[in-house]
């Protein structure tokens, strides 16, 4: 690919596109190994399968019910693919966001199974995860309340047990209108049972949230159970998660087996007898798994925004002709430069950590739940903030034309959207860094934390107060002096948050700052051990792009000095210049990154990206399909009103 080489004619044409993922050493290390082979192995087996065609259609055409059902239909091609050739669990989840957001068949395998797996008992695993794999049963996670969201302590759902001779079971409630489950991904129309978040009650004493599994539908008839009562949720906004079932739920005596009160963590024996967790955290789990897995999937999405607004920008040509007549590319100009490629480095490194997330929640019986729950918080945070604004940045770029439903751009904003608020909102989110600042704080055990170095810092008065000693431009570049100028940065909003909460006053707002710049510096710090990582030949376009991102991260985020003595001018002023060098150092390697990641044009799915139209072929294209275009249906409608002035003119006097 070609994204940044001029060029020679004055003719557009359109570039290829790889019909295959890359390969090479630099796509191994930004996908991993195992991620990139099952990339290819999906991407060879729904190629050559029809019922994957209509992807490639204009599925932005139609009514939600027949693209929703088309997903389904794509979602069931997907399981006999995964059953005929032995895909694994995750084989299967990666196939439901290439082949297009088939997301509903994917929550059993992405959520359900994962929580299965970390808080069943041996025995409840040995049971229940076959037959979720087989898809004999299809599960779901539901926590959410129409009445509380992130607030987990506010769950309003019971689980009821009283020790009876006759009955061995626990009886679930929705006592008001607010603790309806709400936004249950599958549920709507899939799921046959459900993860239920509730408080179990034992002999009248409330014991706190716990998981139960609850059948929801018959597994003959796929009919409701008795007790439960769902509603499909409806459009959302902007036509987000269209392809979606989410569902709303309610309990009336619900009734199932004490024994499926998920037991891998805590245990209540027939009698009444409860053992608590060892660990007060365990709550948490479910949505540590969930928020961990964010960050390479929102990194994935806008990677591919990123590489059709780098497509097009290279392609589209605008003011400032040259002495060749032809008018300046619009990838050309820093405007652009300056927005696109930050996005693009942000985007690796979400892929790149999400990688390690994903490796330790799938080792999560084994992690610091603490630890690695304050990482996946302001992880998703993080992501969902840059994730949303850089596709949009990448429509931006594109100009008017990048608003068109085609190009790709639009549909990948619109599903990000809402992860600004789903498994949390950002602000109040950022609440649990927050909290987390404090206590350790308190406490002096933020060294047990990897996650919170900064505060270790900020008990050192002589590194808080001395002026920041950056020799000239090019020292600004250094990996050190990035690592410890984000480290001072996040020292600096935890001294005031400690401040603020000491003072009584709400940090609500300002927190939000604290959390990000703990993500910045979590990032650039896996970022930078990904470079130290990486191929030989691959190393200077790898540190081009790390630059990229600490230098932006940076430049962008001056607030905290301000009113300090920590910067100067001339600091402030080298450090603008570091950071235009970089952007231009990197535009002689944007091209391999972009090559590495090996986006095929069946993944894009834009006009913007196709080897046989250019961009603007591939936009007339859109316009000659449009069922508007024949406008014989409302011919009648149209003449009629051309006479209406008729009706209503005024009689002569």
């Amino acid at each position: 690919m070609t994204t940044l080489t001029p060029t020679a004619t004055a003719t557009p044409t359109a570039t290829p596109l790889p019909t295959s993922p890359s390969t090479t050493p630099l796509a191994k290390l930004l996908w991993g190994e195992e991620r990139l082979q099952r990339r290819c192995e999906i991407l060879a087996a729904i190629s050559r399968n029809p019922v994957f065609a209509d992807t490639q259609s204009n599925p932005h055409a139609l009514s939600r019910k027949d693209l929703w059902t088309l997903r389904l239909k794509q979602g069931v091609e997907l399981l006999k693919l995964k059953f005929k050739l032995g895909w694994s669990n995750q084989h299967f989840v990666d196939a439901t966001k290439i082949a297009g957001d088939v997301l509903s068949l994917g929550v059993n395998y992405r959520i359900f199974i994962r929580n299965l797996e970390a808080q069943m008992s041996a025995a409840q695993k040995a049971y229940w995860i076959p037959r979720a794999e087989r898809f004999e049963i299809a599960g779901c996670y539901a926590q959410t309340e129409l009445g509380h969201g992130s607030n987990v302590r506010g769950i309003e759902t019971t689980a009821t047990f009283e020790p009876s001779a006759e009955a061995d079971e626990i009886v679930i409630n929705s006592p008001t209108a607010s603790s309806h489950k709400y936004w249950i991904g599958s549920l709507g129309v899939v799921a046959t049972h459900a993860l239920v978040i509730a408080r179990l009650v034992v002999k009248g004493q409330d014991l706190g949230n716990h998981v139960f599994l609850v059948q929801v539908r018959n597994l003959d008839t796929h009919d409701l159970m008795p007790g439960v009562q769902i509603y499909e949720q409806g459009e959302k906004g902007m036509g987000t998660f269209a392809s979606m079932d989410n569902g709303v739920m309610a309990f009336t005596n619900c009734r199932i087996p004490r024994a499926n009160m998920l037991a891998g963590m805590v245990s209540l024996e027939r009698d009444g007898t409860y053992r608590a967790a060892t660990n007060k955290k365990h709550a948490y789990t479910s949505m540590v798994i969930i928020r961990g897995l964010m960050s390479e999937e929102i990194g994935t999405e806008v990677a591919k925004a990123v590489v059709i607004a780098l497509r097009y920008t290279g392609f589209r040509r605008q003011f400032n002709a040259s002495r060749d007549g032809q008018e300046k590319r619009v990838i050309e100009y820093a405007s652009v430069q300056h927005r696109l490629f930050p996005a693009l480095a942000r985007a690796v490194a979400m892929m790149l950590l999400g990688r390690e997330m994903r490796a330790r929640i799938d080792n999560i019986v084994n992690e610091s739940l603490e630890d690695l729950h304050l990482q996946t918080v302001g992880a998703k945070i993080w992501v969902s903030v840059h994730g949303v604004r850089d596709i949009e940045v990448a429509r931006l770029s594109c100009g008017g034309h990048g608003n068109m439903a085609a190009t790709g751009l639009g549909p990948l904003y619109a599903q990000l959207s809402p992860s600004r608020t789903y498994e949390g909102e950002t602000y109040v989110l950022s609440q649990q860094i927050g909290n987390a600042v404090v206590k350790h704080w308190k406490n002096k055990t933020e060294s047990s934390i990897s996650a919170l170095p900064y505060l270790g810092r900020l008990r050192e008065h002589t590194k808080m107060s001395q002026r920041l000693q950056v020799a000239g431009v090019d020292a600004w570049s250094s990996p050190q002096v990035q690592e410890g100028f984000l480290e001072l940065r996040a020292a600096l909003l935890a001294k005031r948050h400690l401040d603020d909460v000491a003072g009584g006053r709400d940090t609500s707002y300002d927190v939000f700052e604290l959390t990000m710049a703990h993500a910045d510096l979590t990032y650039c710090r896996a970022l930078q051990a990904q470079v130290k990582q990486s191929p030989t030949e691959d190393r200077p376009t790898l540190e081009a792009l790390a630059n990229v991102f600490a230098l932006t991260a940076i430049v962008e985020n001056l607030a905290a000095f301000a009113g300090t003595d920590l910067l100067s001018a001339e600091d402030l002023a080298n450090l603008r210049l570091a950071h235009k060098d970089a952007i231009s150092i990197f535009a002689g390697n944007v091209d391999r990154v972009v090559d590495a990641l090996g986006f095929t044009e069946y993944e894009l799915n834009s006009v913007f990206a196709r080897s046989s139209q250019t961009p603007y072929e591939g936009l007339l294209e859109v316009a000659k399909q449009s069922e508007l275009t024949d406008n014989r249906f409302v011919r009648p409608m149209l003449l009629e009103a051309r006479s209406l002035w008729k009706q209503y003119r005024r009689a002569k006097i």
